[in-house]
């Protein structure tokens, strides 16, 4: 990966940063973190630790900042506003496998929930004799630099809104649209800005280029309904909610998920025992956007289906943890807003639903209607008496405690107590900052306490 007459500033050396910074071979390339135990570490590392003043900055090319940082605040670090003043083109760390020239077929996936499963579902339906070469990277948490790219290789992408936020050229072959509610609305400064970051999925695409976007929910609806007076790529619309004349949708049974394709009018019929993971409505959309991907790309329906077998959960998503006596638990702790905690509470019955953490804008509002399946709610954190509250006042029995391994053996406890088969889910509906580092720290906190309470069977 070599540019020889282009030079970077990198502003923010997290996992991305770090891996462009001793991968990439630019011409110059110069750091920068805020943190200072990070840039003696990147020192170590004998990344070129340069401060973002005038002088280091007005030879550079390209800045290219971590996806957290906002480059639209009013307020905005030192060094965009340097680079603003200079017209420095501003870029995330996506941007610069346009600028590399890598000439590989790239798919992209956005969307509020999802992102992450549907990227390596896709990834590993494509691992085949066609596509042998099919890898997963950005947002999913494997920087590009981390592969070893070859000429076939597939790169399929999770991009998050802060990263199409600042792409200019890149363009994606196939682009995906999952799903959008309210979520990172602080960070955008409102709905409007944020549903503007995802389209940018679309952004650069050509006749030649395909975009998928799930119509259930309100907002992608109303993009579909408007994407030919925008847009140039191939519009196909996919449902797991309603039957499409003009696209793919997905229909459930007892045993039996069928997935209908209206444009070239195939039907496949899929076992649900054949299907390694929980059978959510967040995975059928997963698994529906997986189909349609291997459409455009002309895939035989038996080379998808045989795919299936090697498609599995990602940690953290209804990750089911095991049994114990008449307890099933799951670990959906990646769900920190209302619609991916409603999948989870919507798929299973006689649920024992432990919840809570820093609440997000909007709390649980949203979620009255899905409540049916919830037995007894059990709440923890800082949001957590909020949230009793108002389950209680949607008549759901609710226990608070403020830490999680309390509220988890209080669960554990009250689920002993039942005569039927109980579903403890984890589905926290709420960030994870409040005690743990990122949601993952929090998922393996809640497998250990599981673990150390009861003895887990398969």
């Amino acid at each position: 990966m070599t540019i020889i007459d282009r030079s970077l500033f990198i502003l923010g050396l997290g996992i991305s940063g770090m891996s462009l910074a001793k991968k990439l071979n630019f011409k110059k390339i110069d750091c920068w973190d805020d943190n200072s135990k990070i840039r003696d570490l990147a020192k170590s590392q004998k990344i070129n630790i340069k401060e973002p003043n005038l002088t280091n900055l007005k030879l550079t090319d390209f800045l290219v900042i971590s996806s957290g940082i906002n480059h639209e605040l009013k307020n905005p670090h030192n060094a965009i506003i340097i680079a603003k003043s200079l017209k420095i083109p501003i870029i995330s760390d996506i941007e610069l496998i346009h600028l590399l020239g890598l000439k590989n077929y790239l798919i992209g996936v956005t969307g509020t929930n999802g992102k992450s499963s549907t990227t390596k579902f896709i990834a590993d339906s494509l691992r085949h004799k066609n596509f042998l070469n099919s890898q997963a990277c950005g947002n999913i948490g494997i920087p590009f630099t981390e592969l070893e790219i070859k000429e076939d290789s597939v790169l399929v992408i999770e991009c998050s809104s802060f990263q199409l936020s600042k792409i200019n050229k890149l363009r994606f072959g196939i682009a995906i649209l999952l799903n959008i509610s309210s979520d990172h609305i602080d960070w955008h400064k409102g709905l409007k800005n944020y549903i503007h970051s995802k389209e940018k999925v679309f952004k650069n695409q050509t006749l030649l280029d395909y975009a998928i976007i799930c119509i259930d929910d309100e907002i992608c609806n109303n993009i579909s309904s408007q994407f030919n007076t925008k847009y140039k790529s191939n519009l196909i619309k996919i449902s797991v909610k309603k039957r499409l004349i003009d696209g793919i949708f997905l229909k459930e049974s007892k045993d039996y998920i069928t997935i209908n394709n209206s444009l070239s009018l195939e039907h496949i019929k899929i076992k649900k025992n054949s299907i390694n993971l929980p059978l959510t409505k967040a995975n059928f959309q997963n698994l529906l956007t997986t189909y349609a991907v291997n459409f455009i790309l002309k895939q035989k329906k038996d080379l998808f289906i045989e795919s299936l077998k090697n498609i599995r959960s990602l940690d953290h998503r209804m990750e089911y943890i095991g049994k114990y006596k008449n307890i099933f638990f799951y670990n959906d702790s990646k769900s920190t807003n209302v619609n991916s905690s409603i999948s989870a509470i919507e798929s299973y019955k006689n649920i024992f639903w432990i919840l809570g953490g820093r609440k997000k804008v909007g709390g649980l509002s949203g979620i009255e209607k899905n409540l049916g399946n919830i037995l007894r709610s059990f709440t923890f954190g800082e949001a957590g008496e909020e949230f009793k509250g108002f389950l209680k006042r949607h008549n759901i029995n609710s226990t608070f405690k403020k830490s999680l391994e309390e509220i988890i053996f209080e669960a554990i406890a009250s689920a002993l107590r039942e005569k039927q088969k109980i579903n403890i889910i984890f589905s926290p509906c709420a960030s994870s900052f409040d005690r743990f580092k990122n949601f993952e720290d929090r998922g393996n906190f809640f497998k250990k306490i599981v673990k150390k309470r009861v003895k887990i069977e398969k």
